[in-house]
């Protein structure tokens, strides 16, 4: 690779002076870099090696190599620094009402050797190989702000570091524990991985709201009857229980019931379907007194943490060479960063 970068620009240093107390003049140094080459570095070209030779004055990337392996800064100061960044310059936020969507993403990898490395299922990729992140994404009016990374390894793979073991459900529940509310409601978004009564106590203990998709195996008691999810769906199909619902110009086919579910407890189910694409959402929530249309609306905003891991894979996120489990995660969390920048 050519090096064509002759330097810092002058307003991306400035925008990274807010992180200089937080590190020595060597390590500023390697952060500035590291965040510019994770900006404009081209796809399979975020790790170590390929960032530094974006520079025209290259260092000794022993150096870039040991600000990732052997750190003598804290992660953590960095990325609430990032946070504090974004939230100073946001707009303005809404007051009434804040969300926390929580998910995970898969970084392939290929070495077994590499720590917490193990076999994950990815619904693009399959079972394979990978580091598992579980994030998740704060999200108020048009600001999308990463908030939580925490990477995930089995069983096995925590003994062998001697760490103690977290599922990711644990792990989720630690991402709600550390949420600062900054609205009068917050409501704790997810997929059906995570709709489980420990996720639901959690949200419970802080007064947050939830939504939750929910596998359609799943059993639920209304009118004191038993189903399937998927054999309540077809029953208010059968009763004609749908009605269109129109958010943000969109078309939804929705129904709404009240259910008993076991561990979880009293809870509302919406069934939405898309129109044009006929795509069946099953839902679970403990918005019992939100109509169909505001269900839906607070919904929808689980996607943009979609949208976030697709951002964040183009600025490189699993694209590093990283035995170390910890150089692997300050890696993701610099990602995280730069998307926050950009």
């Amino acid at each position: 690779m050519f090096g064509w970068i002759a330097g810092i620009p002058r307003r991306v240093r400035h925008l990274l002076s807010r992180f200089k107390r937080y590190l020595t003049k060597p390590q500023y140094e390697n952060f500035c870099r590291t965040t510019l080459g994770l900006m404009v570095s081209g796809e399979g070209e975020h790790d170590v090696k390929s960032i530094n030779e974006l520079f025209i004055d290259r260092k000794d990337q022993s150096s870039l190599n040991r600000f990732f392996t052997e750190p003598k800064w804290n992660v953590d100061d960095i990325v609430r620094e990032g946070k504090a960044l974004l939230l100073s310059e946001a707009g303005k936020l809404n007051d009434a009402v804040e969300y926390k969507v929580i998910d995970d993403t898969v970084c392939r990898k290929y070495s077994p050797r590499t720590e917490m490395v193990c076999y994950n299922h990815s619904s693009t990729m399959g079972t394979v190989l990978s580091h598992d992140y579980v994030t998740s994404l704060y999200v108020n009016n048009d600001l999308a702000l990463p908030d939580g990374l925490k990477l995930y390894g089995n069983e096995k793979k925590c003994r062998e570091k001697g760490i103690p073991f977290k599922t990711k459900v644990h792990l989720a529940c630690e991402t709600i524990d550390e949420h600062i509310p900054r609205a009068k409601r917050t409501i704790c978004l997810w997929d059906s991985w995570y709709t489980c009564y420990d996720t639901v106590a959690r949200c419970r203990a802080h007064g947050y709201n939830w939504i939750g998709e929910m596998k359609s195996n799943r059993i639920v008691f209304s009118e004191g009857r038993k189903y399937h999810l998927n054999e309540l769906l077809d029953k208010l199909r059968l009763e004609g229980s749908f009605s269109d619902v129109v958010v943000d110009g969109e078309i939804y086919q929705a129904s709404k019931v009240d259910v008993f579910i076991p561990k979880i407890g009293y809870a509302s189910i919406v069934i939405n379907v898309k129109a044009t694409t006929r795509d069946v959402h099953l839902l679970c929530t403990d918005l019992t007194d939100c109509s169909l249309q505001e269900i839906v609306k607070h919904a929808l905003q689980r996607h943009k943490i979609d949208d976030h891991h697709k951002e964040a894979n183009f600025l490189g996120l699993g694209e590093y060479r990283f035995r170390g489990s910890e150089a692997a995660l300050i890696h993701a969390h610099l990602v995280s960063l730069a998307y926050t920048l950009l």
